[in-house]
């Protein structure tokens, strides 16, 4: 019968290890070349040396209305600077305007899924609801 067990080798050894792993790191990390203890700070000036990262850059600036959009003649990219309006809810309605003919008021902007009577009412005083042309229908050629 041994006199230790196979558990109580493993907890020796795993003590050893960890007595030599210890040593290790106080011979590479923290005596100095000549054999003395490094000195408090030696790895902030270390890290001081490393340059730091650039900050990501800023993005562009969304461009922000001066006037009224002409809302039956503008192109989708024009209707994203509406505040509330993202490229889906631009091209959805780009679709209506095609489909059922130009808007003539703020009411009628409803007829476009996502548009409630809230958003069409702070649309209202950004838009034109004149012309019929739409800048869509003309090929990009021609623009």
């Amino acid at each position: 019968m041994p006199l230790l067990s196979t558990r109580q080798r493993l907890g020796i050894l795993l003590a050893f290890l960890v007595v030599l792993g210890g040593r290790a790191v106080r011979h590479y990390l923290l005596l100095g070349p000549e054999g003395h203890w490094r000195e408090e700070l030696w790895l902030d000036a270390v890290l001081a040396a490393a340059e730091p990262p650039a900050p990501p850059p800023a993005p562009p600036p969304k461009p922000q209305l001066t006037t009224p959009l002409p809302v039956n003649t503008c192109s989708v990219d024009s209707l994203t600077m509406l505040p509330g309006v993202g490229p889906v809810l631009a091209g959805r309605m780009a679709a209506a305007r095609t489909a059922a003919g130009p808007f003539r008021d703020a009411a009628d902007l409803q007829r476009v899924k996502g548009i409630g009577p809230a958003l069409s009412a702070r649309l209202g005083p950004l838009v034109l609801f004149t012309g019929t042309a739409s800048v869509d229908s003309i090929p990009s050629g021609d623009r």
